[in-house]
């Protein structure tokens, strides 16, 4: 599965005209540090966890403060 998820957190703007970056790969672990929409799949009957050896994840964050989260 492969889900994308996108929203705006105002607080996390850095102003692209004052730095002159658009956007920024946020490193490894930094969803540890922000907040995540708490996403499930309301009709569920059956969930199944896959363990990794590593974590399947990236997160932008663009200079209004949008962040584009990806779990594969």
């Amino acid at each position: 599965m492969y889900l994308r998820q996108q929203w705006r957190d105002p607080r996390l703007a850095f102003g692209k005209f004052r730095t002159g970056i658009e956007k920024i790969r946020l490193g490894e672990n930094s969803w540890n540090c922000l907040w995540i929409p708490d996403t499930f799949f309301r009709n569920e009957k059956e969930a199944e966890f896959h363990d990794v050896t590593v974590n399947n994840r990236l997160m932008n964050l663009k200079s209004d403060g949008e962040l584009w989260y990806v779990v594969k």
